[in-house]
């Protein structure tokens, strides 16, 4: 990832994020789009479209799966996602069908694997 996002992975389920540094280039965040829990990606879709008042950011899946869960909170309150970006302010959980594609990312990434 490069830089403005995160992962984590316990099993096949890997949660994204936005950092810091992501949430200094997009300004303040005006909109927030997240998928249907459930929903099916293939890695490289875009799954979660944050508007800020500077910049618009593409969080793109790093590999195929469905949506496990999403952080509806941020929904009711965007500001979550400032706040606290690493922890209450993650995006997305997906359930991965294939751990081999996250291959590229793990080495500029502190993904966990259990």
């Amino acid at each position: 990832m490069d830089g403005k996002l995160w992962f984590s992975r316990k099993g096949t389920v890997v949660t994204l994020g936005i950092t810091n540094a992501g949430l200094e280039e997009i300004g303040d965040i005006e909109s927030i789009e997240l998928p249907d829990d459930g929903g099916d990606f293939d890695k490289g879709e875009v799954i979660v479209t944050i508007e800020g008042t500077n910049d618009t950011l593409e969080v793109i899946t790093p590999a195929a799966g469905l949506v496990h869960e999403v952080n509806t909170k941020l929904m009711e309150a965007p500001e979550t996602l400032a706040e606290d970006p690493l922890e209450e302010g993650w995006l997305v959980k997906i359930e991965i069908q294939d751990p081999s594609d996250l291959a590229q990312f793990v080495e500029n990434s502190d993904a966990d694997e259990e």
